[in-house]
């Protein structure tokens, strides 16, 4: 079973023209040090908004396994407004995350104790939503840290 939510979570990449290459992503992983394993990254490269309608941001979809601890990290490149990302389901709207990092803080990064088996989903947005013809890139990370015991 951990073996398909690995092989699951690894193969789970978007293909986009990115300006952010896998050399960035790894250097964001860096947070994670030697004793996290890289499941997942969430990319939004080089996205800008013309018309307050277009999406502020991105929203990606990921399968989080009940009695887990996850690390999200998040590095941003955008030369706007500051960024965040969050975590949130069905019963929980992005309003009030599960979590939430905020880019230019001491911890870019945030671990996550999984209370159920769901699919989550994974946002990165400008803070504020009223910014417009800004650059938005940056890069979100999911790692394993460790299965709890039951």
């Amino acid at each position: 079973m951990t073996i398909f939510f690995l092989f699951f979570a690894l193969f789970q990449f978007e293909s986009t023209a990115q300006t952010i290459d896998r050399n960035s992503i790894f250097g964001c992983a860096k947070v994670f040090g030697d004793s996290i394993t890289f499941l997942n990254d969430f990319t939004l490269a080089a996205a800008k908004r013309k018309t307050p309608e277009d999406p502020n941001g991105k929203e990606w979809e990921v399968y989080l396994m009940k009695g887990t601890v996850y690390r999200f990290a998040l590095c941003c490149y955008s030369k706007g407004g500051p960024l965040v990302m969050k975590l949130y389901d069905d019963t929980v709207k992005e309003d009030n995350p599960y979590i939430l990092i905020k880019q230019h803080t001491k911890k870019s990064y945030s671990d996550y104790i999984c209370k159920k088996s769901a699919v989550y989903k994974v946002s990165i947005r400008f803070k504020n939503d009223k910014i417009l013809n800004q650059e938005l890139s940056a890069i979100g990370i999911l790692g394993f840290i460790r299965k709890l015991k039951p």
